[in-house]
């Protein structure tokens, strides 16, 4: 797999993925045990699969036959980039909607890495703005640090008001 789909970009939401094609392996396997055993059985029903494992399947069948080894492959190589990824954590003031989180996965799998594991988190405390952390570097741009690093001079405004 060259890149993550787009509707993968939480670490989450690649663990989720990972699972789905696991069992999905599972399900085949079996399926490709049944059919040389019995053959006039009825087959066993497919698992139910998120559509990104949908579309990620319909990728792997339109590169070659859809098979245990190839589908492990896709296992494995998920895998890799789950454990080399570059991961980004955004706090925001309140919970992003999904337009700003598009944006923000966009902008990052642009900017720093096409794989890159973003994750949302919001703590109104921040009263606005936001915090990102990537790799050991925390960058805070909340207002609730603007108005802490400058206390006398918010306390100044006020009594001016």
């Amino acid at each position: 797999m060259s890149h993550l789909p787009d509707s993968i970009w939480s670490p989450e939401d690649l663990t989720e993925l990972i699972a789905d094609l696991k069992h999905y392996n599972q399900w085949l396997t079996s399926y490709q045990i049944k059919q040389q055993v019995t053959s006039g059985a009825p087959s066993p029903a497919a698992p139910t699969l998120s559509p990104a494992a949908i579309a990620c399947l319909h990728d792997l069948h339109a590169k070659k036959a859809l098979n245990n080894t190839g589908v492990e492959a896709l296992i494995t190589s998920l895998m890799s980039v789950q454990n080399s990824s570059p991961r980004i954590d955004f706090t925001l003031a309140a919970p992003p909607a999904n337009g700003l989180k598009k944006s923000f996965v966009a902008w990052c799998r642009t900017n720093i890495s096409p794989d890159a594991l973003v994750s949302f988190q919001f703590n109104a405390s921040l009263l606005g703005g936001m915090v990102v952390r990537y790799k050991s570097h925390i960058f805070d741009w909340s207002f609730r640090r603007q108005i802490l690093a400058n206390r006398n001079k918010f306390a100044e405004i006020l009594r001016n008001v």
